[in-house]
């Protein structure tokens, strides 16, 4: 943000925001949804776990692929298989 010319205040003031915005809806998600099972549960957790994904596909893959070569490709999908394995057991 800062190479982008936005002042420092502006993009911590902007990331405040965010993670403001963030606890709120994770509270307000978590009182009205909570007692979500089986399909429904499913559901919203794919659905959240695509939306974290097509965020760090858009803004994180790019950076990490061009500072850190094709090895990033392997190392996100071993962390990806090792979430998944945690998420199984």
């Amino acid at each position: 943000m800062r190479q982008n010319g936005w002042s420092t205040r502006l993009a911590v003031g902007t990331w405040t925001a965010v993670a403001a915005l963030l606890a709120a809806t994770t509270i307000a998600g978590a009182s009205l949804l909570g007692g979500l099972e089986g399909a429904a549960l499913g559901f919203v957790l794919a659905f959240a776990g695509g939306a974290v994904l097509a965020s760090l596909a858009d803004t994180v893959f790019p950076k990490a692929f061009t500072d850190g070569g094709p090895y990033v490709a392997l190392a996100t999908a071993a962390g990806f298989l090792v979430a998944f394995e945690l998420g199984v057991a």
